[in-house]
């Protein structure tokens, strides 16, 4: 008796229309010499402070394009980040990803979808 498990449609949240966008990363960065993988973002100081990518406490570049801070991991926030002012006036943001993808619930609701799906398999040479 081979029963095939029930696939379930994925549940789909009600956003308001108060919801912030997500952030879309314009790209990604790794390092293997701090061993680390980062996306980057560009985005008005605004966006980036509405989207709670960075905490309270850090304080943002001054104007003028080049200036910066960084924000190395500690106790308070254990990953990675960087905050660079743009000749546009926008920010860049490179920020470690295990930041990111806790609060990414498009990417959650993606991945649980996806290891929930019974018919699909990560094995090579597997038997079908």
């Amino acid at each position: 008796m081979n029963a095939k498990p029930k696939r379930q449609a994925p549940q789909v949240d009600n956003f308001s229309s108060e919801t912030t966008q997500p952030l879309k990363p314009i790209s990604s960065w790794t390092s293997a010499a701090i061993g680390i993988t980062a996306y980057i973002f560009e985005e008005s100081e605004a966006a980036i402070r509405e989207s709670g990518l960075v905490p309270e406490w850090v304080s943002y570049p001054a104007d003028g394009p080049g200036n910066g801070i960084a924000v190395p991991a500690h106790h308070a926030f254990p990953s990675y980040m960087k905050l660079v002012r743009l000749k546009s006036g926008r920010l860049r943001l490179v920020i470690d990803v295990r930041a990111v993808l806790p609060g990414d619930t498009q990417f959650q609701r993606f991945l649980g979808s996806l290891t929930a799906d019974a018919s699909l398999s990560l094995v090579g040479r597997e038997s079908a």
